[in-house]
């Protein structure tokens, strides 16, 4: 996930290079093609964030319960430590 952000950040920036020196169809594809790549990554990178079924089952989650005059009104999963 992290070589797909850097992939799209180098891609980018080649083809806008491209595109300043001239006004050519394949440098706004690799513009494109870049931009597609990093925010793939970052989706991608955004969805292995979430917890898991199996990162419960493993007890690596706790649960985080909000409460207004007493009633419990939300609940979260989270994870214990900050990495997964």
């Amino acid at each position: 996930m992290e070589t797909l952000i850097i992939v799209g950040l180098i891609t980018l920036i080649i083809g806008l290079i491209c595109l300043c020196k001239d006004a050519s169809g394949l440098a706004f594809l690799l513009g494109v093609i870049g931009a597609y790549l990093i925010s793939g990554g970052i989706m991608i990178y955004e969805e292995s964030c979430k917890p898991t079924a199996m990162d419960v089952y493993k007890k690596k989650t706790t649960l985080e319960i909000t409460y207004k005059n007493g009633v419990p009104v939300d609940s979260v999963v989270v994870f214990k430590d900050k990495e997964k």
